[in-house]
């Protein structure tokens, strides 16, 4: 799966391939403002899923 990173300060978005992908740019860029995460399907229509992972987002902001 595909899922897109937006960020809030102007970044360009983020294009990662899988969820491991995924968690380790989470990690990687625990300081930065997130403001949506999106799962990119490929048929091309996506669905944000910034719910699902804000528990783990605050996780990694707290450092665990």
């Amino acid at each position: 799966m595909r899922y897109c990173i937006e960020y809030a300060d102007g970044h360009e978005p983020r294009y990662v391939n899988g969820r491991n992908a995924l968690h380790w740019w989470l990690r990687l860029m625990k300081h930065e403002k997130i403001t949506d995460i999106r799962k990119i399907y490929k048929n091309g229509t996506s669905d944000s899923v910034m719910e699902e992972y804000a528990h783990t987002i605050r996780q990694m902001k707290e450092g665990r």
